[in-house]
Order: C-alpha cells, then structure tokens, then sequence
C-alpha cells in the first residue's frame, strides 16, 4: 500500500504532462488569435497568410523593379548637340506654347519646387514599363514621388507607359495597368503610348503592321477612359514603322533632336533634345514644346488640334510663287511627287512612272503644282514636258485608175 502512495505524485505528473502535450498540439493544429503575451509563440509556429485579389481585366500583376528588364535604359539615341538649358529655347515661349520636360526613374530625385521656378509648364511622367525579356509590367520606382510632387507644385502632368506588348491584349492590360495607377490624379496633360524596340528582344520578328494594332488598342483603351490619348515616336519611325494615317485622332509626340525640326507630319509635342538642363533635376533631361497651352486653372480643358506644329511643307509653299496654268504634261523619268516644293523636306508623296500624264496647275522657274490621283503635289520641271496630241498621219490621195483608158 505504502508504494501505491509513493507512486501516486508520480502518476499525477505524468498524467499532467499528457493533457498538456495533448492539449497545446491541438492549440498548434487549429488557428487561434494570439495576444501581445503570445508573440514569441506567434513568430515560432504562425504560417504567413496572403492575400490573393480575385481575377479581373482591371488587376495586373506587377513584378518588382528589375533594372536588366527595363529596355527604355538602352533604346534613347544619344544626343550629340550639346547641353540645352530652359533659356535656351524661350524664343518659343509663345502664347499657343507649353515647355515641359519627360522624366522617369533615371532622373532620380527631384526638386519639383525648383523645376516650377525653372519655368516648366509640364511634366509628362513615366508610370511604368514592361520587361522586354520576361514580359512583366513594372511600376516606375519614382512614379508616385514624381506625380505627388509635380502636381503639388502646379505643374500639369502628362503620363507615359514604355511598352514591350508583343499583341493587342498585352497592350490593353498596358493600358488598364496605366489607368489604374493613375486613378485619383489630375492628368491634364496627354497619356502616351511609347514603344521603342523593334525587331529585337521580345519583339523579334511582331511585324510592323501588328504594332500598328498594338499601339492602337493602347490608345482607344487610354482615350475610352476619359483622357487624352498620345502616340510618340521618333522621325524615323513615322512612316516607314509607324503608320500616321492610323493616328489621326489622337496627339502626336515627336521625338526629333535638332535645332529646327524638317519632320513634314503633324504633331503635338515636339521632344526635341534629351540632352537638357532643368534646375532641381541632377544630370540631363528631356525637354518638350507642346504646341497647345493650359492654364494654371486645373478645370481648363485642353485645346483642340488647331494649334498644331507649324507645317514645315506649307512654310515652303508660301515661298514660292507659281503662274497658274492648266495643262496635260507627263513625265519624261520617274519621277518623284512632294508635299512642298523642296528636296530639303521627308515630303513624299508618291512615285510616278515615266510616260506618265497629269495635269499641271501651277508653274515656277524650277516646279510644277501638278494633279495627279486626286492628290495635289509637287514635280521638278526637269522630269516632266508638255504633251501634245500625237498628229495623225495624212495619206497622199491616190487617183481612182481610168479604166475607159486604153
């Protein structure tokens, strides 16, 4: 008996032990809500929960910065004509002109309330990217401090997105991620559609005609939401890449790094050097005209297309003048037919064969105004000549035989 005693506080212990160990797995098995006096438990055995967003077009997922990824670093051409600073192009500061400047992570941090004083009119800011190798869309690192900070300054802000899209839903969700970012934010300013890489990367072997379709599904996407659409492209590209007659609804941005643009097209913003100096910006920046102006009135609504860029064609037109005629010549080579009478000019029109007839309607000492194709151009006088009716050929009569002769 007196060892049954002695066992008893034995039994109790171990009998404890079991309840304990039973019951603190139990509490491990199922989840509970621990208090600040659990914090150690809750770091040693917690599983990490995640949130997952339900699937919709308008969630896109966003991969984290990746500087390999971002083609926008190595597809800029150099700009070779020195240091630009904002005085340097006052002479444009007109009453149907804008100066802005283009910025993206590569900017770094900026003093905004130095740009303002600097003055610059607009900023249009790149919200993103996608990767041209894995095809992720990436958020601008800078993009939030940059749109915070320029609209806090009352500077009017412009949106880009640097697209990679290999078709036309990959350009939508470009464009729904670029919506979504932007949400909540006064965007006075056009959002633009940037693709810069072509036959290479991702893009290897995505035909022209289908990026044509890409850029347009961007686009429509942008402007069906309620903002000012814009496509941007270099000189070029306008053209022989890009087909502008696809473009005609939305604002054009051109790239164009010279002191006097010859591009012959429209457009809206001109980014004519990317070799600028703004204050509040450390190391270079872009730096654009636009050929409209808001004012510092956030509700004002942006003008329409009838203050576009100066059309380089027409300035060369009125330069001329031309004796009105209407006359058939026709074209004694192939010749070449312009937009303005000047070989100076990207002003094609078409190629004309040689023996070709069309009507000229004006002439100078060295042009021809011609009609040909319903479309009116330009010909140099040395490729064509008058026409003249081919003569008929007259036969010398020949008397009827006499037959009554002998």
């Amino acid at each position: 008996m007196k060892k049954i005693l002695k066992c008893i506080p034995f039994l109790i212990i171990l009998s404890l032990d079991i309840i304990l160990s039973i019951s603190f797995n139990n509490v491990l098995s199922r989840e509970i809500t621990y208090n600040t006096s659990n914090i150690s438990l809750l770091k040693k055995y917690k599983t990490p929960t995640y949130t997952v967003p339900k699937k919709t077009e308008e969630i896109i997922e966003v991969a984290p910065v990746n500087d390999k990824e971002d083609g926008q670093s190595r597809t800029r051409p150099k700009d070779t004509r020195g240091t630009f600073t904002v005085n340097d192009i006052k002479q444009y500061e007109t009453s149907g002109t804008s100066l802005g400047i283009d910025v993206s992570k590569y900017q770094g941090n900026i003093n905004w309330a130095k740009v303002k004083q600097d003055g610059i009119d607009f900023a249009i800011i790149r919200v993103g990217y996608r990767g041209y190798g894995t095809g992720k869309i990436v958020m601008d690192p800078y993009f939030k401090k940059n749109i915070e900070g320029a609209l806090a300054n009352n500077i009017h802000v412009g949106i880009y997105f640097y697209s990679v899209a290999k078709n036309e839903l990959e350009a939508i969700e470009e464009a729904n991620f670029t919506i979504n970012a932007i949400k909540g934010y006064n965007i006075t300013y056009p959002v633009a559609f940037d693709l810069e890489d072509f036959n290479r990367y991702r893009l290897a072997g995505v035909s022209y005609e289908q990026l044509n379709k890409n850029a347009l599904a961007f686009l429509n996407k942008i402007q069906s939401a309620g903002y000012t659409a814009m496509h941007y492209g270099s000189k070029n590209t306008f053209g022989p890449i890009w087909n502008m007659n696809n473009f005609n609804k939305y604002k054009v941005w051109l790239a164009h790094y010279t002191g006097k643009t010859n591009y012959a097209g429209k457009y809206n913003i001109w980014q004519y050097t990317s070799n600028g100096k703004v204050n509040g910006i450390q190391g270079r920046v872009d730096l654009n005209i636009a050929y409209f102006k808001l004012s510092s009135n956030a509700n004002d609504e942006v003008k329409d297309d009838s203050q576009l860029s100066l059309d380089p064609n027409n300035e060369a037109i009125k330069k001329i003048n031309f004796q009105e005629v209407n006359e058939n010549v026709i074209t004694i080579t192939n010749a070449i037919m312009r937009g303005s009478p000047t070989t100076e000019l990207d002003n094609k029109i078409m190629a004309i064969n040689s023996n070709t007839m069309v009507i000229r309607t004006g002439i100078s000492e060295t042009w021809s105004r011609v009609t040909y194709q319903n479309k009116t151009g330009y010909i140099l006088n040395s490729e064509l000549k008058i026409y003249e009716e081919p003569k008929e050929e007259i036969k010398p009569e020949i008397e009827p035989e006499n037959k009554e002769e002998s």
